[in-house]
């Protein structure tokens, strides 16, 4: 059993201190993705300092989870899109919901290895991709989400995920040139 897994079976059993470690440990994590999501900073703050008390709350009916990481991805996102969807807020309509994601060159490579020219261009591919292929290479490259992570996330089988993620791959690598691409690795 990991050493997170084990955090769980101890904030299950009414350790507080386990779930304040829990929180310190995925609140980066949760936060940018949130972000990702809904570009409202105290927003997203908010609702995941929410989601931990409601998990504190309901710690002796919430089930055992594989992977601690992307139970809370996954309750983060319904939460933040129910909150948006809640409030009648001009800001945000159903397509802010929709296509959350903007992904920076950042996200995806190491800024010390690749060229600025490198990065504008694959950040331009990055930004024709639809929201779901956007979030999926988020979702594997900066989260290292495995792919049977992803699905549950996004609801898709497997396959689905592995396929959406090789079709986007390539038609960021058709557009700014696989020679430039290559350092990438999508396993």
């Amino acid at each position: 059993m990991s050493d997170r897994n084990l955090l769980w079976l101890r904030y299950k059993n009414g350790d507080i201190d386990a779930l304040g470690e829990i929180f310190r440990s995925f609140f980066s994590d949760l936060y940018f993705y949130g972000l990702k999501i809904v570009p409202v900073s105290d927003m997203v703050k908010d609702v995941i300092q929410e989601m931990f008390i409601r998990l504190w709350d309901r710690r002796e009916s919430v089930s055992e989870v594989e992977n601690v990481k992307s139970y809370l991805i996954i309750i983060l996102r319904r939460e933040l899109i129910n909150t948006v969807k809640g409030l009648n807020l001009d800001t945000f309509d159903e397509n802010d919901i929709n296509d959350p994601f903007t992904l920076s060159a950042e996200d995806i490579i190491i800024e010390s290895e690749e060229n600025e020219e490198v990065k504008a261009r694959i950040n331009y591919e990055i930004q024709k991709l639809t929201s779901r292929q956007r979030e999926i290479i988020f979702l594997r490259f900066y989260n290292n989400l495995s792919f049977n992570d992803i699905s549950i996330i996004l609801q898709m089988n497997v396959q689905s995920v592995r396929n959406l993620l090789f079709r986007s791959l390539e038609k960021i690598r058709k557009g700014i040139g696989k020679a430039s691409f290559q350092n990438i690795d999508i396993h």
